[in-house]
Formats: C-alpha cells, sequence, structure tokens
C-alpha cells in the first residue's frame, strides 16, 4: 500500500496549478473506491495500517468503520493549498480514508484520498483532487486483497 501514499504526494505535489477540485459537504460526496470482499478484509486492513508509518503520518480511527492515515504535504504543495483554499495558518493534510461496512452476505470496502484544509472560521474544508493513476492504484490493491471492483466511473 505504501505506493499508494507516495503516488498520492508525488501526484498532488507535481502538478499543484492543474487540480481539479471537487468540494465534499457531506461523506457522500467523496469519490471513492469501492470494492466487495466475500470474508473481512484482513490483509486489506493490515496493509493500510502498516503503510501509515513515516514520519509525520498519523492513523486515525474516525469511527468503528472508518480509518484515515493523514499525511502532511510537501511545503510548496501546503502552501498552495492555504493560498489557494484560504486556508487558515494550519497546516492542511492529505488524507487516504479507508471505510468498511458489512452487510448479512459480505464487506463493502470504500479508499478515499482528498486534502483537508482548514479554513478561517475553523471549519475543515474538503478538497478531492482527480488523480487517475491514484483511482488505477486503488483498484489494483483492492483487487490484490481479494476485492471485486464495485466502481461507477
Amino acid at each position: 500500500m505504501r505506493p499508494i501514499f507516495i503516488a498520492l504526494l508525488t501526484g498532488l505535489g507535481a502538478c499543484a496549478p492543474q487540480y481539479v477540485e471537487t468540494v465534499a459537504v457531506t461523506e457522500q460526496d467523496l469519490p471513492v473506491r469501492r470494492a466487495v470482499f466475500e470474508q473481512a478484509p484482513a490483509p486489506l486492513d493490515a496493509a493500510f495500517r502498516s503503510s501509515c508509518d513515516s514520519p509525520g503520518d498519523v492513523l486515525r480511527q474516525v469511527s468503528r468503520s472508518v480509518v484515515q492515515c493523514r499525511i502532511l504535504p510537501p511545503p510548496d504543495l501546503a502552501a498552495f493549498l492555504l493560498l489557494q483554499y484560504d486556508g487558515a495558518l494550519e497546516a492542511p493534510t492529505l488524507v487516504v480514508q479507508k471505510e468498511t461496512r458489512q452487510s448479512t452476505a459480505d464487506y463493502v470496502v470504500e479508499l478515499s484520498y482528498f486534502a483537508e484544509v482548514v479554513q478561517k472560521s475553523g471549519n475543515p474544508r474538503r478538497i478531492y483532487f482527480v488523480q487517475r493513476n491514484l483511482d488505477s492504484l486503488m483498484d489494483d490493491l483492492l483487487a490484490a486483497t481479494g476485492g471485486t471492483a464495485r466502481n461507477a466511473n
């Protein structure tokens, strides 16, 4: 899973002026990469947790079903995000999020990524940047750990 986090930083840092923004108002607005697992996705869970171990990375258990890896962006990307999205003087974060839901027959896992910029009002603003290569990497990871893709796009 480490290549996903590296691709996120590289992809977002390499082409700052070319970002395509979608501001998420609710969790349902976040674009996601989705897969269905017949059994609990333990290999994916382990890979996700173990890959969030670089200096500055923070693994956050948001709820029982949602885990985030919060990554500090490189300084140039942080400056871009603060200026472009009128952020407060608080470091923005890049977030890779995994949500797992269990139904009666299987497990649905959703991976998403976004930047979070704290606004001057104190509320965070989530910005999704289209990164097709990262979407493809996430799809490959979900398939390699036993999932069957269920993406709408």
